[in-house]
C-alpha cells in the first residue's frame, strides 16, 4: 500500500486505460475510477488526431481537468522525438508550438511539454534555448508553462536533453524561469541518475509537474525497485502543490495497477 494523504494524481490516458482503443473513452474510464485530473502526451495515440473541442467536450462531460499535454513533436512514427532543437526546421517548429498553446488554452491547461529532439537527427543546444525563448513570448500571455523533461539514456538514447543537470543548463541559458520550467519525471530520472530523495528536493524548486513510473520496467508504483511510498510522502513534506501524472504501463490491467491509490482517488468523493 501506499497510503499518502496529499498527493494529487492525474492519469495519463497515452499509458493507461488503454483497455479503450477508444482515446477519447478514456476521459470516462479515468473519472469513474475516481481521477478529477489527467493528462496526455498527444490528444490521441501517436498524434493530434482529435480536435480540442472534443476533447474539451469530454473534460466537462467528466468534471475533469487537463494538467498538461506535449506539443507536437515531429513524425512520431518515424522515430522523431521533438523538434525544438532541429536546424532547418522553423516552419514545423512554430506550427507546434501554435497548435499546443490554441490546445492548453481551449483546455485550461497549464502546461506544455516541448520535446528537443535527438541529436543523431541534428539537435543542438543552442537552437533550442533560442527557440524556446520565442516560444516563450507566445506562452507567456497564454497563460501557459512551457516544459523541458530529461528523458533517459536507455529509452531515448541520443535525445538532447538526458539529465536533470543538462535541463537545468538549458532552461538557465533559456532564462525565462516563469515560464520554462522543469519536468520531473522520476522513472527516467532513477534510470538516468538515481538518488531520487536528494534529487526531489534540490529539484523541485524548478520543476511545474512530476510524474511517475517505476523501473525497470516502467510499471506502476508497486512494481519495482522504488519505494513509492516514501517518494510520495517525500513529495508531500516537500510541499509539492500540483498533481502527479501517473505515466506508466499497467502490468496486469489499469484498474488492477490503481489498487494502492484507491484511497487517494476515493478521496475525490469524499
Amino acid at each position: 500500500p501506499v497510503p499518502v494523504a496529499m498527493v494529487r494524481l492525474a492519469a495519463n490516458l497515452s499509458f493507461l486505460f488503454k483497455e479503450s482503443a477508444d482515446f477519447l473513452g478514456r476521459f470516462r474510464s479515468a473519472a469513474h475510477a475516481g481521477f478529477d485530473a489527467v493528462e496526455f502526451m498527444f490528444p490521441g495515440d501517436g498524434g493530434y488526431i482529435h480536435t480540442s473541442d472534443d476533447v474539451a467536450k469530454e473534460l466537462e462531460e467528466h468534471s475533469l481537468k487537463q494538467i498538461l499535454l506535449n506539443a507536437p513533436a515531429g513524425d512520431w512514427a518515424n522515430g522523431e522525438r521533438g523538434l525544438g532543437g532541429i536546424p532547418g526546421r522553423d516552419e514545423d517548429w512554430d506550427q507546434s508550438i501554435s497548435t499546443a498553446l490554441e490546445y492548453a488554452q481551449r483546455l485550461t491547461c497549464p502546461n506544455v511539454h516541448v520535446m528537443a529532439g535527438l541529436r543523431q537527427h541534428g539537435a543542438s543546444e543552442e537552437v533550442f534555448v533560442e527557440r524556446m525563448r520565442r516560444a516563450a513570448d507566445l506562452a507567456e500571455p497564454a497563460g501557459v508553462t512551457l516544459l523541458v523533461e530529461p528523458l533517459n539514456f536507455r529509452d531515448f538514447p541520443g535525445y538532447l536533453v538526458p539529465s536533470t543537470r543538462v535541463a537545468l543548463e538549458l532552461l538557465e541559458k533559456i532564462d525565462r524561469p516563469s515560464v520554462c520550467r522543469l519536468q520531473l519525471d522520476l522513472y527516467h530520472m532513477q534510470v538516468s541518475e538515481g538518488d531520487l530523495t536528494e534529487g526531489i528536493r534540490r529539484l523541485l524548486p524548478h520543476a511545474a509537474h512530476v510524474q511517475i513510473a517505476n523501473p525497470p520496467g516502467r510499471h506502476e508504483p508497486t512494481r519495482g525497485e522504488v519505494n513509492f511510498e516514501h517518494i510520495l510522502t517525500h513529495l508531500d513534506e516537500q510541499g509539492y502543490p500540483g498533481y502527479v501524472g501517473l505515466e506508466y504501463k499497467p502490468y496486469d490491467g489499469t484498474l488492477n495497477s490503481l489498487a494502492w491509490a484507491k484511497e487517494l482517488l476515493n478521496a475525490r468523493h469524499a
